[in-house]
């Protein structure tokens, strides 16, 4: 397990995850393509993201029956996505403070809610491709994530 921090664009907002491994989850569903504007990349946390100190605190909004988007309130920048169902959090990679080291062993492990991805969205390689039917089922049983 390993412990990042993390920010928004303006800087008002600042945590930090713990993360087991860097595989990447890379979300079409439509919700999360218009919370980031393209495709939505998250690293799974072990728990609830820890605000730093003299941290703004983030705002939420509760965008299905399945989940809470947080976000910053400054800027409005995403910070993670919570499946409030199960606990799960999920922070784009992008907003972590990687180092080079850490930056070269990410790992695109999954591609969901593939039924919705635009036709000129394509990501190459061998991983995982779930609709969001099968990732809806996964997620029930807690078969996405690695088991400890």
């Amino acid at each position: 397990m390993q412990r990042y921090t993390g920010r928004c664009l303006c800087g008002m907002s600042h945590f930090s995850v713990n993360i087991d491994n860097l595989d990447v989850y890379a979300c079409h569903c439509t919700l999360c393509q218009k919370w980031s504007g393209g495709i939505a990349m998250y690293l799974e946390t072990n728990a609830a993201p820890d605000l730093e100190k003299a941290s703004i605190a983030p705002s939420y909004f509760t965008s299905s029956a399945r989940g809470k988007r947080w976000f910053c309130p400054g800027c409005g920048c995403p910070l993670w996505f919570e499946l409030t169902s199960s606990g799960r959090y999920f922070v784009p990679w992008t907003l972590l403070e990687l180092e080079e080291n850490d930056r070269c062993r990410l790992v695109l492990a999954a591609e969901i809610y593939t039924e919705t991805q635009p036709a000129f969205w394509r990501l190459t390689g061998q991983y995982a491709r779930f609709s969001g039917t099968e990732i809806e089922a996964l997620d029930n049983h807690c078969l996405l994530a690695h088991e400890n």
